[in-house]
């Protein structure tokens, strides 16, 4: 990612943090751990190698060795900043390799970081607001290929990328269940380490009790991505369920 890019969207974030941390009005925090069962699919061009492979969410059970999710946003006076951290490793044999299936498997260790401020806007009905935000995501992806007939390929991927995302929150069934909002997130973004990168998250939230909340929903990552002769398309995707604690 461009250097000056980079310490553009750092410097301001911190300064919508020193503006909001400046105001009397408290802030309030939200952490949520979740459990993400996403399947992986994509394809790209490792070592001269043409990759396509595909793991379902249905087969998940059996090949996701680790994963979890952590996401963290504090609001306070008009303002948010929000980050989520994210980290898997999956498995796959479901290999197609110069358009031949082959026997094989390939390792995929995965790592998203992201970071984002931005203002909170009021919607058109009470209790609604909308989050605009900038920040950048960081992606760790590494990849092991051991495909018989062609061999065994490690190859691995740093990338940062700026990103503008929307934070809506609407109230459901308002006048019979207290709590429940609909609370996506929608980014997109790219041009620093990657051509394209973009998340769809339709997300249900419920405040349990006024310390606990609980989120569910369907979550895709999506990148776009060449590094030399390598090139990497690939989209993860699948339910994800959560239980934190805000304050």
């Amino acid at each position: 990612m461009n250097k000056k890019i980079f310490w553009g969207l750092t410097a301001g974030l911190t300064l919508v943090v020193m503006v909001a941390v400046a105001e009397p009005v408290p802030p309030t925090f939200e952490f949520v751990p979740s459990l993400w069962v996403a399947g992986l699919s994509g394809s790209g061009t490792l070592h001269g190698q043409d990759v396509k492979y595909d793991r379902s969410t249905g087969d998940l059970w059996e090949h996701l060795e680790a994963g979890g999710s952590l996401a963290g946003k504090v609001v306070w006076n008009g303002w948010a900043l929000g980050g989520q951290l994210d980290g898997y490793q999956l498995s796959t044999d479901a290999l197609t390799v110069n358009g031949t299936p082959l026997a094989g498997q390939m390792d995929t260790d995965l790592i998203f970081g992201e970071l984002a401020a931005g203002r909170v806007f009021p919607g058109w009905k009470e209790g609604q607001t909308f989050t605009l935000a900038l920040g950048f995501r960081y992606a760790r992806i590494a990849n092991d290929l051991d495909a018989h007939g062609t061999g065994s390929f490690h190859h691995r991927q740093d990338r940062w990328d700026p990103m503008i995302i929307l934070w809506p929150s609407l109230p459901l069934l308002a006048s019979k269940v207290q709590g429940l909002s609909l609370t996506p997130a929608f980014s997109i973004g790219g041009g620093g380490d990657s051509k394209l990168v973009y998340e769809l998250f339709p997300q249900v939230r419920y405040q349990v009790t006024p310390h606990l909340v609980a989120r569910a929903g369907y979550r895709a990552i999506g990148y776009r991505a060449k590094h030399s002769a390598d090139e990497l398309k690939f989209t993860l995707a699948g339910f994800i369920v959560g239980l934190g604690v805000t304050f």
